[in-house]
Order: C-alpha cells, then sequence, then structure tokens
C-alpha cells in the first residue's frame, strides 16, 4: 500500500509542479499562492511516504500466514523470534475476544484469567511424623522410638524410599539419621528432611511453622521439574528394617510415619507438579502506509510448557479455522 501511495503522490506532485510553471508563464493574472501551496504539500507528502515505503521494503510483515506456517511444535522462544520477531511487551494488554482468538490449549488449563506467565512448581510428597517421644513398656505402634518392623511401628531402622526415574535413593535411620530418646514428632520431621536435603536427587523441607510435623519433599535434579514427577517418574516408600517372617503378612510400618496419610507403606507418586507455562503474542497492525495490501490487525500467540512451542493460536491471517469453515 505505501508503494501506491508513493505512486498517487509522486503524481500529484508532477502535477501541481506543471501547475506552477503554467501559472509562471502565463502573461495574466496569476494566483502563485494556490500552485506553492499545492506543491509543497504534495512534496511533503512524498517525502514521508517515500521514507515509508523504504521503512516497509527494509521492514517486511513478519506475522504473516507463510511465517505463521514456519512454527512448529518444540522451537523455543529464541526459534519463534526468529521467525516473527520480538513479541509484544509482556505487560500490554490485549481484548482477545475482539480477535475470536484464545490462549492455545495446552496451556490454558494453567493460565487463567488474563494469566500470560505461571512459574515452576515442583511436585512433592509429605510425609506426616506421628506419635510420642519413645516410652518405657512401648506397645505395638506407640512411640516413636519403636522398632520399624513387624512388631513396633516406629522409627528404630527405618528406611524411606526415593525413586527417581530409575534411580533409587535410601534413607535409613541410624545411618543418615539418628532417632535419639523423648525426640518429638517436630524434631524428627527436622532431622528426616535434613537427611533428604543432603542428597543430590532431592530436596526437603521440614518442621516448618505451618506444618511443624511434616516433611515435604521435591525433587531436585531438573529432569525431574515441574510434573515430570506427576508421569510416575517419582515415587516415595516408607520401608521396615525387617520383612516380615511369614510371605504375605501384614508389616506394620505406619506407626509413626505416613505418607499423605496412607497407612500402607506402599510407594506413593509425587503430585501436584507444574511446569513452567507462559506465552508471548505477536501483533502487528495492517494500516494504510504497510507494506502490503492488507488492513487487518494480524496476531499470534504462542503458548510454551518448559520453554518449548506447545500450540499456537492466530488471528487476520487470512487462514481458515475450523470455526470459520463451520459458519
Amino acid at each position: 500500500m505505501a508503494y501506491l501511495l508513493l505512486a498517487f503522490a509522486a503524481f500529484y506532485t508532477l502535477l501541481w509542479a506543471a501547475g506552477l510553471l503554467l501559472t509562471l508563464k502565463s502573461d495574466g493574472e496569476r494566483n502563485l499562492p494556490v500552485p506553492v501551496i499545492g506543491l509543497l504539500m504534495f512534496l511533503g507528502l512524498s517525502g514521508y511516504v517515500g521514507m515509508a515505503a523504504n521503512e516497509a521494503m527494509n521492514n517486511p510483515p513478519k506475522v504473516t500466514a507463510d511465517n505463521f506456517g514456519k512454527l512448529s511444535t518444540g522451537m523455543s522462544l529464541d526459534d519463534v523470534k526468529g521467525v516473527l520477531g520480538e513479541p509484544a511487551p509482556a505487560d500490554k494488554d490485549f481484548d482477545l475476544a475482539s480477535y475470536r482468538i484464545s490462549f492455545p490449549e495446552p496451556v490454558t488449563r494453567r493460565l487463567r484469567g488474563g494469566m500470560k506467565h505461571a512459574d515452576r512448581i515442583e511436585a512433592n510428597v509429605k510425609l506426616k511424623i506421628v506419635g510420642e517421644p519413645s516410652k518405657a513398656n512401648l506397645r505395638r505402634g506407640e512411640g516413636l522410638g519403636a522398632p520399624a518392623n513387624a512388631e513396633r511401628g516406629g522409627l528404630m531402622g527405618l528406611t524411606l524410599v526415593l525413586t527417581e526415574n530409575e534411580n533409587e535413593t535410601r534413607i535409613v535411620e541410624g545411618e543418615h539419621w539418628t532417632y535419639e530418646d523423648d525426640m518429638s514428632a517436630e524434631d524428627v520431621a527436622k532431622k528426616i528432611a535434613e537427611a533428604i536435603d543432603a542428597t543430590e536427587a532431592w530436596s526437603a523441607e521440614g518442621s516448618t511453622d505451618d506444618e511443624p510435623t511434616m516433611v515435604t519433599i521435591t525433587p531436585a535434579l531438573e529432569a525431574n521439574f515441574g510434573s515430570a514427577c506427576n508421569d510416575g517418574k517419582c515415587t516415595i516408600q516408607v520401608a521396615a528394617a525387617s520383612e516380615p517372617e511369614e510371605e504375605g503378612a501384614d508389616l506394620d510400618v505406619t506407626g509413626a510415619v505416613r505418607i499423605r496419610s496412607r497407612a500402607d507403606g506402599k510407594p506413593a507418586d509425587l503430585r501436584g507438579g507444574e511446569d513452567e507455562t507462559f506465552v508471548h503474542i505477536w501483533q502487528e497492525n495492517g494500516v494504510l502506509l504497510d507494506a502490503d495490501f492488507s488492513t487487518d490487525h494480524r496476531m499470534v500467540i504462542a503458548g510454551f510448557i518448559k520453554g518449548e512451542l506447545v500450540g499456537t493460536t492466530q488471528s487476520g491471517l487470512g487462514i481458515e479455522t475450523e470455526e470459520d469453515a463451520a459458519e
């Protein structure tokens, strides 16, 4: 469009220039201000449109149907920038409904209410330490100082088995942390958390002000960040110091520790994790001086999970959507 307007301005510049020459050559009464003003106006317009045409030629539209077709799942944000250029500022508001456009489906579950970015949340499992400090004449299931075996569901010798992918980490009482007489549930939670936190694969926080008898365990390896552990790649299990003598016999190891209220000692998957999710918006306004012949507002929204492109939507690119076809 800029080139057509440039041709239009140049034509009328020549026309007013010719009019000024004829006026100067005429023998009758001259009205010079009119052709001079007209010539100056179209000279200015020609210069302005010429700069706009040069800018359009040097910076052609990037938010186009052709470039949209170059986007593919798995691209990084930098890859998408290489195709579409720099996105709009993250804090810029858009009335997406007016463009009949919404966030890509894979990211809408996390990004609600106009959100454009959600940080990673690690999946986690909580261990609850229950019971009272060690007492004389312990009965089965009583006292944190009881042995963790078929007869007593305590802490002495208890093992926590932490599994991520095919790797296994064991935290053993008496080896990685030691129970002391009259230790409270809060003290036990803190000790266990410190032992887990000292490992390479796991992080833990225990005995906080809000949850004094809880140990919150999260993965520390990047491969398990976010929702990776939600895919069954990470488990936590409470194991006893000894196995039942009879096959199939129940092994009570839950008198002192529970995994999110589980009371069977079986492995528990980590839950609740979310990967980092964000969207970016690219927009170009098809105005009069644009390089193409379209006056549509062109927009592309790209959604990313864990830094990789997972979905795109567009408006104004001349691409027929399923909704358009249905109408």
